[in-house]
């Protein structure tokens, strides 16, 4: 049993820790990223947005949020990073050992970036199935193209890659370590090169 599931089993120190990290502002999204992230991340930087309404941007405490996650939902996943973009409190993004699919996004997000020098990225296009009538099938592929036209430009937006470098490996498992996530403009420092950890705790 590791330490984490330790950790769960005395619920009353798990909480303690967690609550001694929020009150850092400090979120750690140790999980699959599905409907739990409304509260846990989202209302969080929305709590602390409105805490932080009448002091400048420039004097506002960042928020960092530690991504280790495989993925998850896109739709859930999109929200977070609508509420990064809406916070005008700083939201620093740190990967650890992976930041997988939607994670990648997330990562991606952050008004800063950082990640370990053995961080592990993944990009690839989502998944989906469905089982329905033949007109109904024509509008749910229709949403779900334009959900990958909306994740392909928020990704151009947000990193050095383009459009068509995208489109070229969207049907791949494309895995990098912090080096290339750097070069392609997913996160702005490494750990341990770039900057200090002192800068990311």
């Amino acid at each position: 049993m590791d330490i984490v599931e330790l950790l769960k089993g005395d619920d009353d120190l798990y909480t303690a820790i967690v609550k001694d990290h929020l009150q850092e502002r400090k979120i750690i999204l140790n999980e699959e990223v599905n409907d739990g992230v409304i509260e846990n991340v989202c209302l969080m930087i929305m709590k602390w947005n409105e805490e932080d309404k009448y002091i400048p941007t420039s004097n506002r405490k960042p928020i960092f949020i530690y991504i280790n996650t495989d993925g998850g939902d896109v739709l859930s996943g999109n929200q977070v990073l609508g509420t990064i973009a809406a916070s005008e409190t700083p939201v620093y993004t740190v990967g650890l050992a992976k930041c997988a699919s939607m994670g990648c996004y997330i990562l991606a997000a952050g008004h800063k970036r950082f990640c370990f020098e053995n961080t592990v990225v993944l990009y690839h296009d989502g998944q989906t199935g469905y089982v329905s009538s033949s007109n109904k099938g024509k509008d749910i592929q229709k949403f779900y193209d334009n959900l990958e036209k909306r994740m392909t430009d928020f990704m151009v937006k947000h990193t050095n890659m383009t459009a068509e470098f995208l489109d070229d490996i969207k049907d791949r498992e494309y895995y990098m370590f912090s080096e290339e996530a750097k070069e392609k403009g997913i996160v702005d420092q490494v750990i341990g090169i770039d900057c200090k950890l002192d800068d990311i705790i």
